[in-house]
């Protein structure tokens, strides 16, 4: 979102201002009306605050006035900045927007006070700097993760990032390498970047909606669909061979209390980063031969081959782990989590029986204060008789 606009032409300010315009408005139409939170928030005012920025740039072009267009300018240095909160936000991390205010104040400001251009070419590699180290903090927090990086939706965002990270110090150096001039050199970076500018607000809009209305459940569920259906075949297979042994093995269902709760107050998209830690908390708890699925957000499935004993211990590290998912304090609660322990040596090797009982004992935990685990057993029967009974 980085452009020196003036020297590049006014056709390609006019470009940016048309591309900004449609990304506030899908940005804000798809992501924060359907889905408002904190992520979508920072997104809007990313893509609004670039937008506005564009169209003071070309204004300050057209009619000559230097200190409008230094000004717009300078405040366009924040947008990559309110991306990174926005995504950090989704990701369920501290988000920093004060980043962004306080760059693109301070980029205005101070591209709009130097006098002359050698100095305002040595400010705007400067800021243009500044700016492109928030596109790496991005590219970071990115790859920080295998679920991350390999979202397609992200891939590009990502490699523009790294892209965006490399120009940005590659010109801060060469403005101390080569005596600034002002000349056909800083033409040619103003050039660079903006056609950088329009790659760059393409992918972070496809990355920003696309993300937005998986969030809210477009496209989703065939998503989640297949990979529980892929659970569901590898778990019934191992089941059926631990039949013919006896072998011990158990269902865990694990289920975050308050869920409802938090995704309304904290947003779906937060919601669905604390879904993303529960799952990846599973299987850094649970021994590596378990079989771990999700069959709906905010809920793990696994399948555990140990004793009794061993499993005690497990869900006992998990519920533990499960309070400190929240690092940052974005959540409006502290999260916890409620499981149901389901034992073939009881129930059976039926995998729907199991998870239908490890649910309705996770939903018991749950309702005698969460943060505990219940074990399927008379308690648990009963209740299955009594609801069969109502309905």
């Amino acid at each position: 979102m980085i452009d020196l606009i003036a020297g590049a032409g006014v056709e390609f300010g006019i470009a940016q201002a048309v591309i900004t315009t449609l990304a506030t408005m899908l940005t804000i139409g798809i992501a924060f009306l359907v889905r408002p939170g904190p992520a979508t928030l920072y997104w809007s005012i990313a893509f609004t605050l670039a937008m506005l920025a564009t169209f003071g740039v070309v204004a300050g072009d057209i009619s000559g006035a230097e200190t409008l267009r230094r000004a717009s300018l300078g405040a366009l240095m924040g947008a990559p900045a309110f991306l990174w909160s926005g995504f950090r936000a989704a990701w369920g991390l501290r988000p920093h927007v004060w980043t962004g205010a306080a760059l693109s104040a301070g980029s205005s400001v101070t591209l709009a006070a130097v006098d002359g251009m050698v100095w305002f070419t040595v400010a705007y590699r400067i800021v243009f700097f500044a700016a492109s180290v928030f596109a790496a903090l991005f590219a970071i927090d990115w790859a920080r993760t295998a679920s991350r990086r390999g979202d397609k939706l992200l891939l590009p965002l990502g490699i523009v990032s790294i892209a965006f990270a490399v120009t940005g110090a590659a010109t801060l150096v060469a403005g101390f390498v080569f005596p600034p001039s002002g000349g056909d050199d800083f033409a040619l970076v103003r050039l660079l970047s903006s056609v950088g500018m329009l790659v760059y607000v393409a992918c972070a809009l496809v990355a920003v909606v696309g993300t937005a209305a998986r969030d809210s459940g477009l496209g989703r569920a065939a998503t989640v669909s297949t990979a529980w259906q892929q659970f569901e075949r590898i778990a019934e297979d191992r089941l059926l061979r631990a039949a013919k042994t006896s072998d011990p093995w158990s269902l865990v269902y694990l289920s975050l209390d308050d869920a409802a709760d938090i995704r309304q107050t904290a947003g779906a998209a937060a919601f669905a980063g604390l879904s993303e830690r529960l799952v990846q908390e599973a299987r850094a708890v649970f021994p590596a031969e378990c079989d771990v699925g999700a069959p709906a957000p905010g809920a793990v499935v696994v399948l555990v081959p140990r004793p009794d004993a061993v499993v005690r211990d497990l869900l006992r590290t998990a519920l533990d782990r499960v309070t400190s998912l929240d690092v940052h304090n974005v959540l409006p609660i502290r999260p916890t989590a409620s499981a149901g322990w389901a034992p073939a040596s009881v129930l059976g090797y039926e995998l729907d029986a199991l998870v239908y009982t490890a649910r309705e004992a996770a939903a018991l935990a749950s309702e005698k204060g969460g943060d505990r685990w219940e074990r399927v057993g008379a308690t648990v029967v009963e209740r299955l008789i009594s609801q069969s009974e109502r309905s």
